[in-house]
């Protein structure tokens, strides 16, 4: 099957989100604060510290405070959801003031 330019690639709908987000980075074994901007069944992007030391590939396990949507309890909870980075925008970063990353759950959460 053929993709046309602007057709949707997205398997999981996005929905709006903006709350607090916390992440273990591995490589670095150090945790970061985040701002969520939109989340999905597979994902999430969010807005990270310049200063981190992030990379697509690398792992990170996130706490996301206040899904607060029922397709996304499993979200909901004080237990760390393992992902992988995916996108790292470092050229929006000078036009907006935030880093945003694109995070994918390693499993889907909804």
């Amino acid at each position: 099957m053929e993709r046309r330019p602007g057709q949707e690639r997205r398997r999981y709908v996005r929905y709006p989100l903006a709350t607090s987000v916390r992440f273990y980075h591995g490589p670095s074994r150090r945790e970061y604060p985040a701002r969520s901007v939109d989340i999905s069944g597979g994902g999430i992007l969010m807005y990270v510290p310049a200063g981190a030391p992030i990379a697509p590939g690398h792992t990170i396990r996130l706490t996301v405070g206040g899904a607060n949507r029922p397709e996304f309890a499993p979200l909901d909870r004080d237990a760390p959801v393992e992902a992988t980075i995916v996108r790292v925008d470092r050229h929006r970063m000078l036009s907006t003031g935030h880093l945003p990353v694109g995070i994918r759950f390693q499993q889907a959460q909804a």
